[in-house]
């Protein structure tokens, strides 16, 4: 083999192995931003409701109820980073109208992590003053099942590496029915 012959040898073998390690970096980039920095969406929950000190007035004339009602709220992140977000409230509606609130505080969600708030809503219907309200209560109470809906919207942002921040918000509506007898609650269902 001639020298020159072995140099160009030599020199195409260092190319093509810069080519490769050029591509090779190109890739883990490429899958770095794709599975690594690609922000999923959040996801808020309503996992469990429990009712304390149901109080049901079952006048004609003026029905009502009001109760505590415990809830856990799940808050998880499928991210590479963490969520920050910012205080909110849960909503407690009867046929539409609020009934009961609670405050969500500001928090972080560790990155693949699920966040536990315990919350604690007043619920009290007496502030509902139309006739229609009142027929259609008495209607549900005497039936032995109020339908309530939850409802929460989470802002917030997802760090990545402290680097890059990418807003996320993640919505919940909940429907749960709250038996007047057992003084359970039952269908507990999150979209």
């Amino acid at each position: 083999m001639n020298p020159t012959e072995a140099r160009r040898k030599k020199a195409l073998k260092t190319a093509v192995l810069v080519v490769a390690g050029v591509i090779l970096q190109a890739a883990i980039i490429l899958l770095f931003v794709f599975l690594v920095l690609r922000v999923r969406h959040v996801r808020l929950r309503v996992r469990s409701a429990e009712v304390e000190g149901l109080a049901v007035n079952y006048s004609s004339s003026s029905p009502s109820f009001s109760m505590a009602m415990h809830m856990q709220v799940n808050i998880r992140n499928p991210n590479f980073g963490h969520y920050k977000f910012e205080e909110t409230n849960l909503t407690v509606s009867y046929r539409g109208r609020l009934v009961g609130e609670a405050v969500i505080e500001k928090a972080k969600v560790r990155a693949f992590s699920t966040k536990k708030v315990k919350l604690t809503v007043s619920v009290d219907s007496r502030a509902l003053a139309s006739r229609s309200s009142k027929i259609k209560m008495r209607k549900d109470i005497y039936a032995g099942v109020l339908t309530l809906e939850g409802k929460a919207t989470l802002t917030g942002k997802v760090h990545l590496f402290e680097v890059f921040k990418k807003s996320k918000s993640a919505g919940m509506e909940c429907t749960m029915e709250v038996n007047v007898k057992s003084k359970e609650v039952q269908n507990l269902k999150c979209h």
